[in-house]
């Protein structure tokens, strides 16, 4: 745990918004939200740490958190959904402990109502399908189960965008809140650089892909003039890719990394699949 704690890192938005409610009067609000976010983000840190997970570092945000780990998307989708739901499950023992603590000299009836209102606000903003909130996480992870890596990356970063979309449009009917527009801003910034960084992060995926130990194998059939590239973004998270051709009666099967090696190694972008086959064949 303390492992954990001295890798946290708080995000300047999210001082802006200490500095915001301290010089408004609202510090014991200020108090609350941080602890909200720094136990909720802690929920995900320890999560990802009982399943060994490389944690780089924690940071805080307005909204709740981040860790950052690296796993290039290899890691078992299970296992990115427990540490997605680890965040949000805090806040039932944050709700428990503050309606026990009701009475005592430091805790009224008050602080209570208004630790929940923060608590409940935090959760639920958090599990908006917007990315990198929890809810777009699982959005993504859901997209990773039914689709090939790309595919899902590009249709998650567009329900994000959609729904983005939407918040910043119900801002022009509400009245202006400092706080909501840092938040939406920062995440508007988030999803552009996640936009720009697309091609990156698939290529990051195709290198990891080539230790990737997953076990269990799936089969496409694919046209033997398919070109390699357009091959590679079948690829799935969690299962191991087995591209089937049929030939003039044959049958072969090549897998993802002779694609993967053709493509690194010998840069076959363009090459169609049909060039993998040994001329023995």
């Amino acid at each position: 745990m303390i492992e954990l704690i001295k890798r946290v890192r708080v995000h300047p938005l999210f001082w802006l918004v200490i500095a915001a409610g301290i010089i408004t009067g609202h510090f014991k609000e200020v108090l609350m939200v941080f602890v909200i976010v720094f136990v909720h983000e802690m929920g995900h840190s320890v999560a990802a740490y009982m399943l060994k997970w490389d944690i780089k570092k924690i940071e805080l945000l307005p909204f709740g958190g981040a860790a950052q780990v690296e796993e290039n998307g290899t890691k078992p989708i299970k296992e990115e959904l427990a540490i997605v739901l680890a965040g949000p499950l805090q806040h039932l023992w944050l709700w428990a402990l503050s309606f026990a603590l009701v009475g005592q000299p430091f805790w009224s009836e008050s602080d209570h109502e208004l630790f929940v209102a923060h608590n409940a606000a935090i959760v639920l903003f958090n599990l908006l399908p917007i990315y990198p909130l929890d809810g777009g996480r699982m959005v993504q992870l859901a997209c990773l189960a039914v689709w090939p890596y790309k595919r899902a990356m590009a249709a998650s970063l567009g329900i994000s965008v959609g729904f983005l979309a939407v918040a910043l449009s119900m801002m022009l009917f509400l009245p202006f809140h400092l706080n909501l527009f840092v938040v939406l801003s920062f995440l508007a910034l988030t999803n552009g650089l996640e936009f720009k960084q697309r091609n990156y992060r698939f290529m990051r995926f195709l290198m990891a892909k080539q230790t990737d130990r997953a076990m269990k194998s799936i089969h496409a059939r694919v046209s033997g003039q398919l070109p390699i590239r357009d091959a590679l973004a079948l690829l799935r998270r969690g299962q191991v890719q087995l591209f089937v051709i049929e030939d003039g009666g044959n049958r072969y099967t090549i897998a993802e990394k002779e694609l993967l090696q053709a493509y690194f190694a010998e840069a076959k972008l363009h090459a169609p699949v049909r060039t993998l086959v040994p001329p023995a064949v």
